[in-house]
């Protein structure tokens, strides 16, 4: 990327002025060192400001119904990519989460492939893509890798101990469950997923409300609008 290139162009630079102004290998390589890691953190910061611009500018085109728009003005911010790297992967996720919640799952598949781990709502609903499908081996593929990416988004850890116990698996339902409560012991929506299965009944997954009838495995009550919950608990990942 673009970025590393000149910082890395940058740290040669400062290294050799450390070097002139006091001629130790040792000071140029710190010098150097620094250099490069002062650039990407002021670059970094640059272009995470630029891309959050761009993710906020789409809030009252979702809210309006607009998700081409939306789609579009995210696409802008692909510039970024040659700079920054995870760029373009940020803005795939929230284009497949876009497409996903208003229902167009085939559009939205290649989006959420190309998804970060970290972003579980993206992760989720390309596994609930691959549950919808039958095709058990991918969702749990998927939601392996969510799972260990977000140890401490509840959600994300109840949504793979539902899948795993809806497709027969409720050993490792409950032991995927027994892993998050150690990270989430005052989550009561983990424990009562819990006790559920170990009293042979289902996982209710409807306490987490909205994230959950987003994945469109559920009837969507009247009055709730697709994608409304999400913006807000999208982060950016710098790097």
């Amino acid at each position: 990327m673009y970025t590393l290139l000149i910082g890395l162009l940058f740290g040669v630079i400062t290294g050799y002025l450390g070097f002139l102004i006091y001629p130790s290998y040792v000071l140029a390589s710190l010098t150097f060192i620094a250099g490069v890691l002062l650039f990407n953190f002021f670059m970094g910061r640059y272009f995470m400001k630029k891309l959050t611009e761009v993710f906020n500018s789409i809030e009252k085109d979702i809210k309006a119904g607009k998700a081409d728009i939306a789609i579009e003005k995210l696409k802008t911010g692909y510039k970024y990519s040659k700079w920054q790297f995870l760029v373009k992967e940020q803005i795939d996720s929230q284009i497949g989460i876009i497409l996903y919640a208003n229902k167009r799952f085939d559009e939205a598949l290649p989006y959420l492939k190309k998804s970060l781990k970290s972003n579980w709502m993206a992760m989720s609903m390309l596994a609930a893509y691959y549950y919808r499908q039958k095709d058990y081996a991918n969702m749990k593929a998927v939601m392996e890798k969510a799972s260990k990416a977000n140890k401490k988004d509840s959600f994300t850890q109840c949504l793979y101990a539902y899948f795993l116990s809806e497709t027969g698996d409720v050993d490792g339902a409950i032991a995927v469950l027994a892993k998050a409560m150690k990270k989430l012991p005052s989550d009561e929506r983990l424990q009562n997923a819990s006790d559920a299965l170990k009293n042979r009944k289902k996982i209710k997954m409807q306490a987490y409300n909205t994230l959950w009838l987003q994945l469109h495995l559920a009837k969507m009550p009247e009055g709730i609008k697709q994608y409304q919950t999400l913006i807000g608990r999208q982060k950016i990942t710098r790097r």
